[in-house]
């Protein structure tokens, strides 16, 4: 750990920033008020912390997000061998790809990501949400990611993904899986070759069309006038679940602490279920489940005053970008009624989330229907969360509740 008085994000890991689950935007405040864009010694990589800079190097071309091949590479040879599985599935991601290759990638999906989609998919969601919440109701509570927002967003992401049925287990417990990689976890390789296996044997249908799941449908025209490998296939089919899933399980945790810290919130919420998309770009802003991205600089380039050289590392905290005053006015509060669309939580430019639409419409949902039935009351009044500086993501989160009539 550096000395606490050392500009660094590795501090987010000391007690006093992590025993609050807010207190670490003061320490982002810190940072971004002693020097908005500066070196971070330890982590090694150039730390971006305003709004405007975030936002613009987010759209730079000279930005690269295809470190996975350099990463693996670094690694001692059992290590490396061992976690291959995931390092060559994340590296056909399109997420982990630039152009030309990732605008190749994301034709893949993109055409089936319509609105008109999520709204098909909607009374689905609200019928799951409904089964989980009767199953809470009768215990007077629950916990929330558990009990409610990890098998609300797996079962939506099963049926979107188009998960056969009989592996659908394999989707419990989701991990993330870029930070199984960079921590070199080991842990989900056997899940992965599973889930492979189970993807393959519908290979045929898949390229042919004839697969009647959502998955097929999204890509068949895609794959009648594009060269796509199997293992590309894979890939974004593993992307849309672990973007689909475990960041969306965790943006609704963390909506729904956020709303049982600002119960006035919850109950304008409640009387204003028309302000449910605009509340869930707030919440999103609030709180994100991914607090920064790593790129690497392709060629050197100024930013906020630094010279960056090529091949350097710069991590943008877009953590701290939803929290600029700058941009937001008083940023550290919470309003529902607030335009934050434009918040950092999706990325920006060319890989802004393709599924935005939908892990809106998943936590619009989610809390409509809990605050429709429900009068909540948090009982866990310090969560425990993920043991990472990057992901916000909630370990649990017990509720108790009584019945709105």
């Amino acid at each position: 750990m550096p000395d606490p008085q050392t500009p660094s994000l590795l501090n987010l890991f000391s007690p006093e920033w992590s025993a609050d689950p807010y207190g670490v935007y003061a320490y982002y405040r810190e940072l971004r008020e002693a020097s908005p864009v500066y070196y971070d010694e330890w982590m090694r990589t150039w730390v971006v912390l305003g709004y405007d800079e975030i936002s613009r190097l987010s759209k730079d071309e000279r930005l690269s997000g295809a470190r996975i091949g350099s990463f693996h590479e670094q690694l001692p040879s059992e290590v490396r061998a061992e976690i291959e599985p995931l390092a060559n599935a994340l590296s056909d991601m399109m997420l982990f790809n630039e152009p030309p290759r990732h605008t190749r990638l994301r034709r893949l999906v993109k055409p089936g990501l319509t609105p008109r989609l999520v709204r098909e998919m909607r009374p689905a969601i609200e019928k799951l949400a409904d089964e989980l919440l009767d199953r809470a109701e009768e215990r007077g509570g629950m916990d929330v990611v558990h009990d409610f927002s990890e098998p609300l967003t797996r079962g939506v992401i099963a049926r979107l993904a188009g998960v056969p049925e009989k592996a659908g287990h394999l989707l419990e417990n989701w991990p993330g899986l870029l930070h199984e990689f960079f921590t070199q976890s080991r842990a989900e390789i056997g899940r992965i070759t599973e889930l492979r296996t189970a993807f393959e044997e519908d290979a045929e249908g898949r390229r042919n069309g004839t697969a009647q799941d959502l998955f097929t449908q999204m890509i068949a025209e895609q794959l009648q006038y594009g060269d796509y490998s199997d293992d590309e296939i894979f890939a974004n089919f593993l992307l849309l679940i672990d973007a689909g899933q475990a960041t969306t399980t965790h943006l609704i945790g963390n909506a729904v602490l956020a709303l049982a810290h600002h119960p006035d919130q919850a109950e304008l919420l409640r009387q204003r279920p028309d302000l449910g998309v605009q509340a869930a770009h707030e919440l999103l802003r609030y709180d994100s489940s991914v607090q920064f991205t790593t790129r690497a600089a392709l060629t050197a380039l100024e930013a906020g005053g630094h010279r960056i050289p090529e091949g350097d590392s710069v991590t943008l905290v877009l953590g701290s970008g939803n929290r600029d005053p700058l941009h937001y006015a008083e940023p550290d509060r919470l309003d529902i009624t607030r335009r934050a669309a434009d918040h950092l939580s999706f990325g920006h430019g060319i890989h802004y989330c393709l599924g935005a639409s939908l892990a809106v419409a998943e936590i619009d949902v989610a809390l409509r229907r809990l605050l429709e039935r429900t009068g909540l009351r948090q009982v866990d009044t310090r969560p425990q969360w993920m043991d990472s500086i990057n992901f916000r993501m909630l370990k649990r989160l017990p509720v108790t509740f009584e019945r709105v009539h």
